[in-house]
């Protein structure tokens, strides 16, 4: 079973979490801290991250992310462009190796194509997002017991802490859910009304 830790330096995001995500929380699956993502690297395997569909990461944490990691942004380049002809769409994921032998992936999921306030019903794209970068950690080839996100849609997509939280706690509760499960209609739409 992979564990999540959501690290973030907002305390508002933080709190929204503790909240957002109390059960898996208090069932050990998912931890909250406030701090920096950085620190927080040598006890995963991989980080989740939000960003733009052109790979961008000059801003936020994706700029602390390549900057401790230089060749990284070089990397994500590459995976999109060998992968996604250089424009990954929002609502999808790449894995790319962070060439660091304790955190050795990065999970790089856009929240919006180019850098924006995800405003007028974009901000689902945070869900979106967190869901294409949780299904990508099962495509890594090794176990992977642990992972790090900070905020997705926080930085520039200027979401609201509570709004964050509810989203990327709604993605991860169906992600634990067996693949097998099927939810009906009106479940979506209560979730819909709840998220």
């Amino acid at each position: 079973m992979t564990r999540l830790l959501l690290v973030d330096l907002d305390e508002d995001l933080v709190a929204a979490w503790q909240v957002a995500f109390a059960a898996q929380i208090d069932e050990g699956t998912v931890e909250v801290r406030q701090g920096s993502l950085l620190d927080a690297l040598p006890e995963v395997d991989a980080v989740l991250t939000a960003g733009n569909s052109y790979g961008q990461m000059d801003g936020g944490v994706d700029r602390a992310l390549s900057q401790h990691w230089p060749s990284l942004q070089r990397s994500v380049w590459a995976a999109l462009g060998d992968d996604f002809h250089g424009y990954l769409p929002v609502g999808s994921a790449s894995v790319v190796p962070t060439g660091d032998d304790s955190c050795r992936w990065l999970v790089y999921a856009p929240t919006m194509r180019v850098p924006m306030p995800l405003v007028g019903g974009l901000d689902m794209a945070a869900h979106d997002a967190f869901w294409a970068a949780l299904l990508a950690v099962g495509r890594i080839a090794e176990p992977v017991a642990r992972i790090a996100a900070p905020g997705f849609g926080t930085g520039y997509g200027r979401l609201r802490p509570e709004r964050a939280a509810q989203l990327m706690a709604a993605a991860f509760t169906l992600w634990k859910l067996p693949s097998t499960t099927q939810i009906s209609h009106r479940e979506a739409l209560l979730r819909r009304r709840e998220g």
